[in-house]
């Protein structure tokens, strides 16, 4: 499971040509966080549609 959520962000090092680990863990932290973040806006904005 975690390796299945690790993936794109572990794409985007490798495309960069990342190589620090340092690097790899921000890099990771913001490919996730805009990836979870569009999923809750989208979740949220269907909620907003269905309930309102």
């Amino acid at each position: 499971m975690f390796q299945l959520l690790m993936a794109p962000s572990n794409a985007v090092c490798d495309r960069l040509g990342l190589t620090d680990e340092h690097e790899r863990g921000m890099m990771r932290m913001l490919v996730n966080m805009m990836i979870f973040t569009a999923i809750v806006v989208v979740v949220f904005y269907v909620g907003w549609r269905i309930f309102a």
